[in-house]
């Protein structure tokens, strides 16, 4: 869902738990870093139980729906060890992975896997899978609204441009998703180029960002 959708006063929990309650499959979209991705003060998000995208696969896995992890850049399913006690059964959940050289047939297997659970209204041509990923990672609560956070579209497009280099297609949800999230340009910069790798890499994206 997209929080900032939430109204001053209301309990982000509770709405967290009616959009997730409305859904037919959620997707947990998993990079390398995912399970000791951080907050600005070192705590583990995933330690956090206020993390929004801890409460929501916490609310779906206690309610049953299916979660589908969604693997990206190499990434593995984390082990029960790995996860708080409210997110174990997403270890024993069966992933699929999304590959940067594979990536059309990779989305392919992905829509196939995910139309059991769409209603007659989402189902789309196999020529047209990207729409149905994005309306299914958004209704999950993994993808933000075009333009999200504290930045205008073109700065979406080109640190997304710039993100694509090192990442492929993905970097189009994790910029998103960032800038979501951080309240400055810079912090947005900051938090993509964790998600990169080398550090040479690192160091030629955020140059480009802020050049």
């Amino acid at each position: 869902m997209d929080v900032t959708a939430i109204g001053p006063g209301q309990d982000f929990r509770s709405a967290i738990d009616k959009s997730v309650a409305s859904c037919n499959v959620l997707l947990a979209v998993i990079g390398p870093q995912w399970v000791d991705a951080r907050d600005a003060s070192g705590v583990r998000r995933l330690d956090d139980p206020a993390d929004f995208v801890r409460i929501e696969l916490a609310s779906a896995l206690l309610s049953d729906i299916p979660v589908v992890p969604v693997l990206v850049r190499g990434a593995r399913v984390p082990r029960p060890e790995e996860l708080p006690a409210d997110l174990k059964e997403l270890a024993y959940r069966n992933a699929v992975e999304l590959t940067h050289a594979r990536w059309k047939s990779d989305v392919e297997v992905l829509i196939r896997a995910l139309r059991p659970y769409m209603g007659a209204s989402d189902r789309r041509a196999p020529e047209q899978p990207l729409p149905v990923v994005a309306k299914a990672v958004k209704g999950a609560g993994l993808e933000v609204a075009q333009g999200a956070g504290s930045l205008d579209s073109q700065s979406v497009d080109r640190l997304t441009r710039e993100l694509a280099r090192y990442l492929g297609p993905i970097a189009n949800v994790i910029v998103k998703r960032a800038a979501q999230r951080s309240a400055s340009f810079d912090d947005v910069c900051v938090a993509l180029a964790r998600e990169i790798g080398s550090d040479a890499d690192r160091a030629r994206f955020l140059r480009a960002c802020r050049g």
